[in-house]
């Protein structure tokens, strides 16, 4: 992979970039679009739909729309901030920062670096208890005794108790709160004025949008401020010129006076043990690798709500970035379609590739597959069961959902398929590809990718190595 200015690249033409904005939108029901393109210090934006459905408030390059999980790159960035003050050490345990672990030595909370926080490699489950809306210093305390789902340093697992972890380290070490530190000493010195979920929005805010797209459901929702501990991990909102202005402390000529250079590559840098299945081909520090079909790396990070999506992707070498915000859920559907078709168009950001599977397993090797992957595999207090059915199937439990056929490749990739998805159009679930993870002690399979690589460990296995 190369981050240079060797490979010129070309936006299409405006109108038909506005033109397949409006095809997918419609197609994927999406109300509202914003795109924007940061190319060597100049944005341009595009416009598509309404702030609200049915409310006939027209989308602008000023409206607002949340991040998700790209407020993850700030917080990364903000730790990054403090190692470069000599406050913080890239790859030293965070637990001796943190008064409320000083009784948990060996938690996997205490002995995680930064580097493997930021970069989803500590091996910590996904979710803190956020049930009681606890503040950042009570839910790290509650969290203390989380178990890790895999042995630090072995396997990318997507966490959001990571990023409460790195918020709590920044409060602890500075004496401000997350809000007042990503806006006086990342945003602002950045032109980016800053919008909070839940709080005041430097803009009129989009609509938030369920849609369900077999039976063609536009639905609004009212989606709720984030509980305070996950603040780190998703609360900002912006313009997609906003996210350019902000991105562009990677993009613009000489660097930026937010941070040094050589910690900025540092963030870009992946991780080892970080590639990410179905997500990203690495990950740095708060931010996901991806490759282009020429070799190119892109970096970025992808967000979604309970009805909007978000997309970031920025080619340092280049000084090009691009930014894509939706106000529906099925966002994510169509911005997978809108980068495809750019990249047809000699546009290519860079988006996970999925491998050519060929047909399912079925008969003998289906059988032999089977054996090796049928059991429970648990995160946290989510637990799934693969098991075989009557009729000779793979079959998914989880939970209150209906079983999910399991379609098995040679690989042991794996796509879901439920009868309300085959009825009619597809979904996300229907496309999205995971996989079984082998132990790298055993060689057996110890646990799965599922849900944007979020790591299932299969029980009794121990920690996942």
């Amino acid at each position: 992979m190369t981050e240079s200015a060797e490979f010129p690249m070309e936006l299409p033409a405006r109108g038909e970039v506005a033109g397949l904005l409006d095809t997918l939108a419609r197609e994927y029901l999406a109300p509202g679009v914003q795109f924007a393109v940061y190319e060597r210090g100049v944005i341009s934006s595009f416009e598509y739909g309404e702030e609200t459905y049915g409310s006939g408030r027209p989308v602008t390059a000023d409206t607002v729309f949340p991040w998700g999980s790209v407020t993850k790159s700030a917080t990364a960035l903000l730790l990054a901030q403090l190692v470069s003050d000599g406050d913080l050490e890239l790859d030293e345990p965070v637990g001796p920062l943190l008064p409320e672990l000083a009784g948990s030595p060996d938690s996997p909370l205490y002995t995680a670096t930064p580097r493997r926080l930021l970069s989803h490699t500590a091996g910590l489950p996904d979710m803190p208890p956020v049930e009681d809306d606890l503040a950042l210093r009570d839910c790290v305390a509650a969290s203390a005794g989380a178990p890790a789902v895999c042995e630090p340093g072995k396997h990318f697992s997507y966490a959001n108790l990571g990023y409460v972890l790195a918020g709590r380290i920044l409060e602890s070490v500075t004496g401000v709160t997350w809000w007042e530190a990503v806006r006086d000493f990342v945003l602002t010195p950045l032109g980016v004025e800053p919008g909070f979920l839940g709080a005041a929005a430097p803009g009129p805010v989009a609509g938030q949008h369920a849609v369900h797209l077999p039976t063609g459901s536009v639905q609004q929702v009212d989606e709720p401020g984030l509980p305070k501990a996950l603040v780190p991990a998703g609360a900002l909102m912006s313009s997609a010129t906003g996210l350019l202005r902000y991105a562009a402390v990677h993009l613009a000529p000489g660097g930026s006076t937010v941070l040094e250079p050589g910690l900025l590559a540092e963030l870009r840098t992946p991780v080892p043990g970080s590639a990410a299945f179905g997500l990203a081909d690495g990950w740095g520090l708060g931010l996901a690798v991806h490759t282009d079909g020429a070799g190119r790396r892109w970096l970025g990070h992808d967000g979604n709500t309970g009805g909007a999506s978000c997309a970031l992707r920025f080619d340092p070498g280049r000084g090009i970035g691009v930014a894509l915000m939706t106000n529906a859920t099925s966002g994510r559907q169509m911005g997978h379609a809108f980068f495809d078709a750019l990249a047809a168009k000699g546009f290519d950001v860079g988006r996970a590739e999925a491998p050519d599977l060929g047909r399912p397993l079925s008969g003998s090797a289906l059988d032999a597959a089977a054996a090796e992957v049928c059991g429970e595999y648990r995160s946290g207090t989510d637990l799934l069961t693969v098991r075989r059915a009557g009729h000779g199937e793979l079959l998914m439990d989880r939970g209150g959902l209906r079983p999910a056929r399991l379609e098995l490749h040679q690989g042991l990739e794996f796509r879901l398929k439920s009868e309300s998805v085959e009825a009619g159009h597809g979904s996300d679930e229907s496309k999205d590809l995971y996989c079984f993870v082998r132990d790298s002690r055993t060689g057996q399979v110890g646990g799965m990718y599922m849900s944007g690589g979020r790591l299932q460990v299969r029980e009794g296995i121990g920690l996942l190595g």
